[in-house]
């Protein structure tokens, strides 16, 4: 692999891509009852794909002169890839993932113009104050209603990817702990949202939402081995540690999203959803993901 093309796939932070992927898959799933439309969804990964890419760009676009003092080897700051090529990039991303949406159909685009607006907003102006895990949980929730608008939205859709987005917001409270910042609070903040979203998805097949019941007991097994890994943090909050954790959390986007489409009646598709963790983790071991 040559160093150009690292640094690329560094600034995209290839691996999480998975994860988007997995948002897209499961909730077209659910809204075409299991019988894909096949160009549909193509479209729908491919605009899901390009909004997630341009934002990972803007990001370290927006975060350049942080990036200069405090991640000098990244690839902006180091000047493996110019900003120049970076900022027209990220612009251009977003822009070919809402004309891919409207490809889609009126519906998708209609959920793509929110959801790249809070693209550009998490990126540049609300990342690191008190709305920012809200906003990054936002977009994940409006991703997932991405691949659900290939169907009409009734009132039930819009509450299928709240435990998505709490968790999210799980992951991104955390994630403020790998500069440094071992603060308790967050920790805290980030074991109760893990727990919110379990109880979010456990409302949802107690509530009838959703009906499948066999997912109750690998929610449990999952958000118990989530817990203890955070758990583990108060012992020892170093830095790597947290990164590490934050990247085992941002995988573990694919089980919950395996866990709705096993609640919703998807059993062989949620067996299969998790293998998109395979080429996901092979990737993160040469590209980082946070």
């Amino acid at each position: 692999m040559t160093e150009r093309t690292l640094a690329l796939l560094q600034l995209l932070r290839l691996p999480a891509i998975f994860t988007t992927w997995s948002n897209i898959l499961a909730a077209h799933l659910i809204a075409t009852a299991g019988h894909p439309r096949w160009g549909t969804l193509s479209l729908l990964l491919a605009a899901s794909s390009a909004l997630y890419l341009g934002g990972m760009v803007l990001n370290d676009c927006f975060d350049l002169e942080e990036d200069r003092r405090e991640r000098p080897g990244r690839p902006l700051p180091s000047g493996r890839i110019g900003i120049r090529t970076a900022w027209l990039a990220g612009w251009g991303l977003l822009l070919l993932g809402l004309l891919l949406a409207a490809a889609a159909g009126p519906a998708p685009l209609l959920v793509a113009l929110p959801l790249t607006l809070a693209i550009v907003a998490y990126d540049g102006w609300l990342k690191r104050g008190p709305l920012g895990p809200v906003a990054m949980g936002l977009c994940r929730y409006l991703n997932w209603i991405l691949g659900l608008s290939v169907a009409p939205l009734v009132p039930a859709s819009w509450l299928l990817p709240l435990p998505v987005l709490i968790y999210i917001w799980s992951v991104t409270t955390l994630s403020r702990m790998e500069t440094g910042a071992a603060e308790r609070r967050l920790l805290a903040l980030c074991i109760g949202g893990t727990l919110a979203a379990a109880l979010g998805l456990l409302l949802l097949v107690l509530g009838g939402i959703l009906p499948g019941y066999l997912a109750i007991p690998p929610l449990l097994l999952l958000t118990a081995l989530l817990l203890w890994r955070q758990a583990s943090l108060f012992r020892d909050p170093a830095p790597a540690r947290v990164q590490g954790t934050v990247k085992l959390m941002l995988f573990g986007v694919i089980p919950l999203d395996a866990l709705l489409l096993l609640a919703a009646g998807h059993g062989w598709s949620a067996l299969l959803l998790p293998l998109l963790l395979i080429p996901g983790r092979r990737l993160a071991r040469i590209v980082y993901i946070t």
